[in-house]
């Protein structure tokens, strides 16, 4: 949530690789000209429920998203397949990242 009214989602964009934090929300990967690694935070550093969305547009290039520590939906890394636009929203346990939603 925003500072601003506690009802607004933060939104950040970028066209290379970075590391969101907890003043993150929804990461818009606008016009990448490479592949881009998007890092969130272990699953243990942040509070449990901590939700991301990611989304990338329909540039060629493969957004991997990879957690600092932990794993997402049992594995090291999630994608954004290249070529099309698409999203993935990530939630935490505590420990690990889980995909709960994706186009």
């Amino acid at each position: 949530m925003s500072g601003y009214d506690n009802t607004s989602e933060t939104v950040r964009t970028t066209a290379g690789s970075t590391t969101l934090t907890n003043n993150d929300y929804d990461l818009l990967v606008i016009g990448a000209t490479g592949a881009v690694t998007v890092t969130v935070p272990a699953g243990s550093s942040v509070q449990p429920g901590r939700f991301y969305r990611v989304y990338k547009d329909a540039a060629a290039q493969t957004i991997t998203i990879t957690p600092a520590s932990g794993t997402i939906d049992g594995g090291a890394n999630t994608t954004l397949a290249s070529g099309a636009a698409h999203a993935k929203g990530i939630i935490t346990d505590g420990t690990n990242w889980f995909t709960v939603s994706s186009y």
